[in-house]
Formats: structure tokens, sequence, C-alpha cells
């Protein structure tokens, strides 16, 4: 790689950890690279996912990958019978379902995959809106001739999953919603003095200022540990990217609610301090028909938390009447 475009992917990477600090800060903090976003009301934010997942309690099958609009796309598949994917949350990647792949491989053809961007699939520098997310959604179901899945989505993941099952209803069968994204949330974020800016790669010192605003929100311990995974993953980009496109609020997902037209199950955590259980409350009432399940003892990640109670209530949901 030339010195130059070496250095500037370094500046990229360094700057978009601000991001990072963002996400881990904000209760709710969740570029593109041609148009720049327009400015959100002071009332919209994000959720992001948590840091990275714990030791894996069973050991994962060998991974694979598929190209997808050019793209490498890696997955780890296990199981046979209807087909259930698995889609992770912003920040994260698909080990963060090691405690749920084989439990629900005994009934189901489970593909926990790595979201572009994420883990092991390829990180190009485009805009991710839950938009292109979906899109490439869609792309891997198609190239693994996949005509119908159930999804189960955590945090992002479950944004992902609910625009999906509203842009192709055809190709959902069930869908899972885990302390899901995707809602407007009930407390306004506070933009720093000067107001709203233009974000990109090479302005993500913005969100220092963004966080020192919100203080009040800081809710996770924001320890080396998860820069140095961000870093080592080579995602913080995507994260800036993500953050910034999201918290323009154009793909809330509140008026569209009753537009989902299929078996819907949404799992919270109850202690959720990223995104309350009144999200929870608030799918279970739009949503029509849905079914809303609270696992006590646990926060935003309840698949890895409690994965006996939450595999139970996945795999009793998905079975056949």
């Amino acid at each position: 790689m030339e010195p130059e475009r070496r250095l500037l992917f370094q500046k990229v990477g360094r700057r978009g950890l601000g991001c990072l600090i963002l996400l881990l800060s904000l209760g709710f903090g969740v570029w593109g690279q041609t148009e720049q976003p327009a400015p959100p009301p002071q009332s919209e934010t994000v959720q992001p996912a948590p840091p990275a997942p714990p030791t894996p309690v069973q050991s994962l099958p060998p991974q694979q990958t598929v190209l997808v609009h050019g793209r490498k796309i890696a997955y780890y598949e296990a199981g046979k019978g209807s087909v259930v994917i698995l889609i992770h949350g912003l920040g994260a990647d698909s080990r963060h379902w090691a405690a749920n792949i084989d439990a629900l491989s005994r009934n189901f053809r489970v593909i926990a995959l790595d979201q572009i961007g994420y883990g092991k699939s390829d990180k190009p520098v485009m805009r991710y809106t839950v938009a292109n997310f979906a899109d490439y959604l869609h792309g891997f179901m198609e190239a693994a001739k996949i005509p119908q899945a159930s999804l189960v989505g955590n945090s992002l993941g479950g944004w992902v999953a609910l625009d999906f099952a509203i842009r192709h209803p055809e190709m959902v069968e069930k869908l899972v919603l885990v302390d899901a994204a995707g809602l407007h949330p009930a407390v306004p974020l506070k933009l720093p003095k000067g107001g709203w800016k233009s974000l990109s790669p090479l302005n993500t010192h913005w969100f220092f200022d963004l966080m020192a605003a919100n203080k009040e929100w800081a809710t996770t311990d924001l320890g080396p540990n998860s820069f140095e995974r961000h870093v080592k993953n080579g995602d913080s980009y995507t994260v800036a990217s993500s953050v910034a496109e999201m918290a323009t609020g154009r793909e809330f997902e509140d008026k569209k609610l009753e537009m989902v037209k299929v078996p819907t199950l949404i799992i919270w955590g109850r202690n959720d301090m990223l995104i309350p259980l009144a999200m929870g409350e608030n799918f279970n009432k739009g949503i029509k028909g849905s079914q809303l399940m609270v696992i006590d003892g646990t926060g935003h990640i309840p698949m890895l938390a409690k994965p006996a109670e939450f595999n139970q209530a996945v795999l009793k949901f998905l079975s056949p009447a």
C-alpha cells in the first residue's frame, strides 16, 4: 500500500475511535462517503450494541464465506431444516450468538453472519445505513439460495431484521427482536455548543464534544479493551458511518410498525440500560399480534447472559404450532 494511502487509513482509524467513545458513552448512542446526512432534530439519537462478547461457552462451527455484491460475507452455519438467521448489533459480530447456535441448530438450519463491515466480512468504504445492511442481508439470502428464513436480531441487528421484514415480507417466516434499536428514543439528544456539524471520517473529533454534552448518559465502562478490539477488527469506520447515518433519524421505524405482517416475538432484558424496556413495550404495541417476553436479571444481550431461557423461548416460538 502506498505511504499516502496507508497514512490516510491510519488517520481514519484513529479518528473513527471517537465514534466508538460516543457509542459507549451514550445510553442511546448508535457518513457517508459521498453525500453528508442532513442535521437531525435534537430529539433523535440511536442505540449501540454492547462491548465484545465473553468467551464463547460452546465451540463454533467452521466459518464460511460467500460473495454478496462482490464483497465477502462471513458466517457460521449448523443444523438442518427451516432456516434461522441470527443478526448481531453495532460494533459486534457473529460470536455474540455463540451460546445459541448449537441449541437452535438441533431443530433448525442456523446461520449467524458477520454483517457487512464487521467481523471477518469485508469492510468497504460505503454508507452504512440500515437500508444497506438490509440490502446485504437480501443479497446473502439470494447467494445462499434461501427463499425464506426466520430472522433473529439483537440491537442494530434487530433494526435490520425489522426493516428487512417490512421490505421483503415474503422472505420472512417469523421475526424475533432482541433488545432492538429502531424507534425514536424518549430522551432527547443534547448537541454541543455550535449545533450539529456535518460528519466524515476526517471530522469524527466532533463526537468528543457530543459526548461531553451528554455525560449523564454514560452507562458503559470506557476501558481500553473496547478500543483495542475495534482497532484489531478494523471496524471503527463502520461504526463511525453507522452512527452518523442513523443519527439523522431518517430510518426510524415508528410509523412503519403496522406494516409488519409476520409473527413477531420481542425479547427484552429487564435491566437494559442502553435500550430500556419501554422501547420493547412500544414495539409490542405497534406490531399487531406480537408477543413480549421480558427476561429478568439481564440487560442488553440476554442471549448471552441467559442463554438457556433465551434459547427455550426462541425454540418454542419458531417451532410449528
